[in-house]
């Protein structure tokens, strides 16, 4: 695995997830440096530091070393479930009303 890839992975989910650099070596408990250095590809990291980035970002160290892949709906679960964190009872009204008529839809077509 390329550490220019694994770096760019983990610098696109820190920012979806609009974390800065700072605020992301912080809560993976590694240096801003260390991290620039990851994230640029000309810096290696240990398991433990692939396993605490992970984490941070609330997602798999899979993720981060292959990208995007096929997603399971277990997988779903889990990154619905984080996206939903810190969103009003209203707004999450909204997402499962739009759940259920894509669900409408789906059966609809068959």
């Amino acid at each position: 695995m390329e550490l220019y890839t694994i770096g760019k992975n983990i610098q696109r989910l820190r920012k979806e997830k609009g974390f800065t650099q700072e605020e992301l070596s912080e809560s993976a408990g590694i240096s801003k440096n260390h991290l620039s250095r990851i994230e640029t590809g000309t810096g290696s990291m240990s398991l433990d530091s692939l396993i605490a980035i992970a984490n941070a970002l609330h997602t798999t160290p899979d993720h981060i070393l292959i990208g995007e892949y096929d997603i399971t709906p277990d997988r779903a679960s889990l990154l619905i479930r984080d996206r939903l964190n810190g969103l009003t009872n209203d707004e999450i009204s909204y997402i499962m009303e739009a759940i259920d008529l894509f669900h409408k839809l789906k059966v609809n077509r068959k």
